[in-house]
C-alpha cells in the first residue's frame, strides 16, 4: 500500500512542471511574450543621462531595439520648449553599423525621475516615473501579447490570436538626436523681434506630431531623487501575472486530472 502510495504522489507531482511551462514553450526568437499585466522591459534611473540599454534583438542577431535616455545639449537654449529636461526613447539599430532603423517620438521626462520602458494592455509605453509619457496605442479584438522585432528592423505588437496590433513601420522615424538643440521636442524659442505683437511668450512653440498626443505639456517631476517610484529606482507597474486566456495551461490541467483519477482507480481496485 505505501509503494502505491509512494508512486502515486511521485507520479502526480511530475506532473505540475509541465502545465505552468506550456504556455511559455512557444516563445519565439526575436519576440518577448508578455506574462505580466505591465511588465517591465527596461528602467533608466534619474541622474543617468547618456544610457543605453537593449532589450531586444532579432532572430539573425541584425538588429536590436533599444531603450534610451539622453540629457539635453550642454549648452541650454535660453527659453527653448524642453530645456533642462530629459528625453527617453525606443531606438531599433542595426547592431554592426550602429544605423539607426526606427525611433519612437523624443518623449521629456523629468530629470529627477526614472523612466521605464514596459509592456502593457496598450502595447509599449515610456513611463516619467510612473505617469505614462508615451505608448504605442496598439489596437486588437484580443489583448496584446507578443512584442517581435523581425530581421527587417520592424517591430510588431500582436494579439494572442495572432493579428497584428501595430507596426513601427507605419510611423517612420529616424535620426532624430533627441535632446540636441533643434530636435523634436526641444525647439529653440524664436527671437523677441520676431514674435506676434500682442502674443509675447504666449505663443506656442511646439505641437506634437500629427495623429499621435504626447501625454502632457511637460514632464511632471514625482519628488527628489525620484520619489513616487518604487524599490530600487524602479516604477510602480502592475505584476499581476498576465491572464490571456489561453486554453494552453487549461489543458495541461485536464490531462493531470485525468492521471489523477486513474491513481485513485488503481488504488481503489487494490484496496477492494
Amino acid at each position: 500500500m505505501e509503494l502505491l502510495l509512494f508512486f502515486f504522489f511521485f507520479f502526480l507531482f511530475s506532473l505540475l512542471p509541465l502545465s505552468s511551462t506550456q504556455a511559455n514553450d512557444t516563445t519565439l526568437p526575436g519576440s518577448i511574450a508578455r506574462t505580466t499585466k505591465q511588465q517591465l522591459l527596461a528602467t533608466m534611473s534619474p541622474g543617468n543621462r547618456s544610457a543605453t540599454e537593449p532589450f531586444l534583438s532579432s532572430p539573425s542577431g541584425k538588429y536590436a531595439a533599444y531603450f534610451l535616455r539622453r540629457g539635453t545639449a550642454p549648452v541650454p537654449v535660453p527659453d527653448a520648449v524642453g530645456s533642462g529636461n530629459d528625453f527617453c526613447y525606443i531606438q531599433v539599430a542595426e547592431i554592426s553599423t550602429s544605423d539607426s532603423r526606427w525611433e519612437s517620438d523624443c518623449v521629456p521626462v523629468s530629470i529627477s525621475n526614472a523612466c521605464s520602458l514596459i509592456f502593457s494592455d496598450s502595447g509599449l509605453q515610456i513611463l516619467d516615473g510612473s505617469n505614462s509619457a508615451w505608448s504605442t496605442d496598439a489596437q486588437s479584438e484580443f489583448p496584446v501579447q507578443n512584442l517581435e522585432l523581425d530581421d527587417e528592423g520592424d517591430l510588431r505588437i500582436t494579439g494572442e490570436d495572432g493579428e497584428l496590433a501595430w507596426k513601427a513601420s507605419d510611423e517612420p522615424r529616424q535620426n532624430q538626436h533627441c535632446g540636441e538643440t533643434g530636435s523634436p521636442g526641444l525647439a529653440a524659442a524664436a527671437p523677441s523681434s520676431a514674435q506676434t505683437i500682442g502674443k509675447g511668450s504666449e505663443t506656442p512653440l511646439e505641437q506634437p506630431p500629427s495623429g499621435r498626443s504626447m501625454g502632457r505639456v511637460g514632464p511632471t517631476p514625482e519628488g527628489v531623487n525620484g520619489a513616487g517610484i518604487g524599490y530600487g529606482g524602479l516604477p510602480l507597474v502592475d505584476s499581476t501575472p498576465y491572464d490571456s486566456g489561453s486554453l494552453k495551461p487549461e489543458v495541461g490541467w485536464v490531462g493531470t486530472g485525468r492521471a489523477l483519477l486513474l491513481c485513485l482507480g488503481v488504488i481503489g481496485g487494490v484496496l477492494l
